[in-house]
């Protein structure tokens, strides 16, 4: 049987899928710390600036864990506006462009097992956007053994390791990806029987295609879509976790290079503020 806690979290968790269904959002994708299972429910904007496009979105995650070894999340989103502005100089036209783009998002859905404190893996699901974007079309599948560990009892270390597969559209088959995310997490003055205090995390995730994607609707020798790739995406959060009704809210600002390359200079921003619920 479930205690009054659990069945709390339990209706507060159907609540939020209810939620998310009738005003139907979805999300983009944003670097997360690695993580093992817990039980929050959070929400956010984030600003991004991605190949010369403005966008802002707002934003509604949860987490359900019925215990320490397995939970199951939803991240949704829905993208108010995108806006792109093209400048022509040397006595040449500007041109300036609102695309107008709002509404349906990414989202994902998924599930964390951890049967050692140590150990676990994520199974992860992407769905397509609708009008809030105008990437990601594909279907993601994806799967990714992740450990932590303890350096002290206010710092851990998480590394994670990514395979993502994309399911088939339109005879277009996207490739396969790779990636390996390590994140830090510090907490600072903290009060860990209230959960409160600070905490800071720093992660790091570098990601590549592994094979290039297909064209089927193209001869064989012509298939190939030249499309390999690989960068680097980082993130900071910085949350200040405070007592409310024997719970733990936490307000958290964070910034992220969403696209960056090995040898090259990020060329694109993410800005987020978020508050996060914590059923204890």
């Amino acid at each position: 049987m479930l205690s009054r806690t659990q069945r709390l979290c339990f209706a507060y968790s159907v609540l939020a899928v209810l939620l998310f269904s009738v005003v139907s959002l979805h999300a983009r994708e944003t670097v997360s710390p690695v993580r093992g299972p817990a039980s929050y429910a959070l929400f956010g904007s984030i600003a991004e600036l991605r190949d010369d496009v403005y966008s802002v979105d707002l934003n509604l995650a949860g987490e359900y864990a019925p215990c320490k070894c397995f939970s199951i999340y939803g991240d949704f989103s829905y993208r108010l506006l995108s806006y792109e502005y093209d400048l022509m100089l040397h006595d040449q036209r500007h041109e300036a462009l609102n695309l107008h783009v709002n509404g349906l998002n990414e989202s994902y859905l998924g599930a964390k097992m951890m049967p050692f404190p140590f150990f676990g893996v994520d199974f992860n699901w992407r769905l397509p956007p609708r009008e809030g974007s105008r990437v990601n079309r594909f279907h993601r599948l994806g799967i990714s053994p992740f450990g932590l560990y303890d350096f002290t009892k206010n710092l851990t270390f998480g590394l994670a390791l990514e395979y993502f597969t994309f399911l088939e559209k339109q005879n277009y088959q996207p490739g396969d990806e790779l990636g390996v995310k390590g994140s830090f997490s510090w907490k600072l003055l903290w009060d860990p029987d209230n959960h409160t205090g600070w905490q800071l995390d720093y992660t790091l995730l570098y990601r590549w295609r592994i094979q290039e994607s297909e064209n089927m609707n193209m001869d064989k020798p012509y298939r190939k879509m030249d499309d390999l790739e690989r960068g680097f995406r980082i993130r900071v959060d910085a949350a200040r976790y405070i007592s409310v009704f024997k719970k733990s809210l936490g307000i958290a600002l964070f910034y992220e290079i969403n696209r960056g390359y090995l040898f090259g200079v990020e060329t694109g921003h993410t800005l987020g503020l978020y508050a996060k619920f914590l059923f204890l």
